[in-house]
């Protein structure tokens, strides 16, 4: 089972951001246009969405081509045994944040939690397989995905990423479609609000 949640899951996080723009399209929330509550909500969105894309784009970095046949440990990966699945984390927050809905919150972490604690331990299962004893040793000292940051770890003087061009572009690529999807919503909010999109039900 926990093979087909990572199979399958960016096609369902991909039906959920789908999902999510078609409800922000006929829907608008309660919240008070450039009110207190609008604005720190609008404030703490793009911080969690601008550390949820440095993050993704750190730790993606750290293990392109090296996911599971190379074990990384250092940099992002002493901190935390899937720091990717943790900015992941804090970039759908983010996006709440902006959408500042309940039901939405609770679709998103609905999602979140049906797919990726699956995937993690689907990850883990091969990861101990491939590298055993090496890899339950930085098993039992690494937080699984808040990081700890006192057990960061540099990487040794010299080491290279090996890494190619077309992964970096894709990793720069999808942090440009996270930044359009935020400034989507926003947009979508405006329409709302200025009365140019119509509203067929409010969100909570």
């Amino acid at each position: 089972m926990n093979h087909i949640f990572a199979k399958y899951r960016l096609l369902l996080s991909k039906a959920l951001l789908l999902a999510i723009i078609i409800i922000l399209i006929i829907s608008e929330n309660n919240i008070i246009p450039d009110s207190f509550v609008y604005n720190i909500f609008e404030l703490i969105g793009f911080i969690l969405v601008l550390i949820g894309i440095f993050g993704r784009i750190w730790s993606s970095l750290y293990i392109e081509g090296n996911k599971t046949n190379t074990l990384i440990i250092a940099g992002i990966y002493s901190l935390s045994r899937n720091p990717l699945y943790f900015f992941s984390f804090l970039l759908l927050l983010g996006y709440c944040f902006v959408i500042k809905s309940i039901i939405v919150v609770g679709m998103a972490l609905l999602i979140w939690i049906l797919i990726y604690p699956r995937t993690i331990k689907h990850e883990e299962e091969k990861l101990l397989k491939i590298h055993k004893d090496e890899y339950l040793d930085y098993y039992n000292r690494t937080p699984k995905i808040i990081p700890n940051f006192f057990l960061f770890k540099k990487s040794k003087k010299g080491s290279k990423i090996d890494i190619t061009i077309n992964n970096v572009e894709r990793v720069l690529l999808e942090s440009f479609g996270f930044i359009l999807f935020f400034e989507i919503i926003r947009f979508l909010n405006y329409l709302h609000y200025s009365n140019i999109l119509p509203s067929f039900f409010i969100i909570h």
